[in-house]
């Protein structure tokens, strides 16, 4: 079989938006890698990510370790992920959109991925599969059901964005305001602070080193992102709540055959362990894992030889008992 690799932008028309504002045509920019005809592993992506799960030899994807690594098979499945709205990165967003919208929320993410699905001619996801924003995405992706789902990984991930995490974003939102772009450098720095515990900060840095690495990130970011696609994608995340105006969730979601596995991460300060377990009562079949690396919330990210052997066996589970 001869494994392909592609990018590339998939339109889907007019767009409405949850607060009824209208994209004329909405793109999402997509990477495609894998084996045509293979079992389909869709991957959504965090907050700051890109749709380069695998990427290339100049520029390895985020996730590309995990798949050359054999936990997840680039000869066993082919994989897409697709770039969220509003994002930098190729898709609709403030950077290449005329009146774009003002508000973006979890929802109008979720609604995008299923139709670019479903444009692309995919009627059945084998493997649904993201981490933080990426796991808020696979959450709202089942509940929508419109697309069979057989398994589901959800790492570091709850039902709602919790409102420690909020506090922080609404922190940054404030910063970026009054700084505009020079902003992000500090939204950033602060954003670190909550994606690592203070457990990894002490083993991996001197009071001095601590300092330099915190401004490198910053100043990173502030040249990678842009701030207005950075404000939209905050509001997306601070949106994020499976149970919002909605009181059919839980016999949803019960419903469905989906296989799930949730993933919590020690010390994780945005969505601890037995916030990402509590999704699991939701489903009929469920298992869980805690990992115990002290990296923090971006575990997922990171040490994938602590957590990628637990996604390996659950794939590889063909008997599941119901709950």
């Amino acid at each position: 079989m001869i494994i392909s690799r592609e990018t590339g932008l998939v339109e889907l028309g007019q767009f409405k938006t949850e607060n009824e504002e209208v994209i004329d045509n909405l793109k999402l920019q997509y990477e495609f890698v894998g084996h045509k005809g293979q079992p389909l592993v869709v991957v959504c992506h965090a907050l700051t990510g890109n749709h380069l799960t695998y990427g290339d030899n100049e520029q390895p994807g985020w996730w590309r370790e995990i798949i050359d690594g054999g936990y997840l098979s680039i000869n066993d499945y082919q994989f897409i992920t697709f770039n969220v709205i509003g994002s930098p990165y190729g898709s609709s967003s403030k950077l290449n959109t005329p009146n774009f919208p003002d508000h973006l929320t979890m929802r109008d993410v979720t609604k995008a991925n299923i139709l670019a699905l479903k444009k692309l001619g995919y009627e059945r996801i084998d493997v649904l599969i993201g981490g933080s924003l990426g796991g808020m995405q696979a959450l709202e992706m089942l509940y929508d059901g419109s697309i069979e789902v057989k398994k589901a990984v959800i790492l570091a991930a709850t039902e709602k964005t919790s409102s420690y995490s909020r506090a922080f974003n609404e922190i940054a939102r404030q910063v970026i305001q009054l700084n505009g772009q020079e902003g992000l450098n500090i939204a950033r720095q602060l954003g670190f602070l909550t994606y690592r515990s203070s457990k990894d900060y002490e083993a991996r840095f001197s009071a001095d080193e601590v300092v330099s690495y915190q401004k490198y990130q910053g100043n990173k970011f502030k040249n990678q992102f842009n701030k207005d696609c950075y404000l939209t994608l905050l509001d997306v995340l601070d949106s994020h709540d499976i149970f919002k105006g909605r009181d059919d969730v839980e016999e949803r979601l019960h419903q469905l055959d989906t296989k799930v596995l949730t993933l919590g991460f020690a010390d994780d300060l945005l969505y601890p362990d037995d916030q990402v377990r509590a999704i699991g009562r939701f489903f009929k079949y469920h298992r869980h894992f805690y990992v115990p690396d002290n990296v923090g919330h971006d575990g997922f990210l990171l040490n994938f030889g602590d957590w990628a052997p637990y996604v390996y066996h659950f794939l590889k589970l063909h008997k599941f008992k119901e709950r």
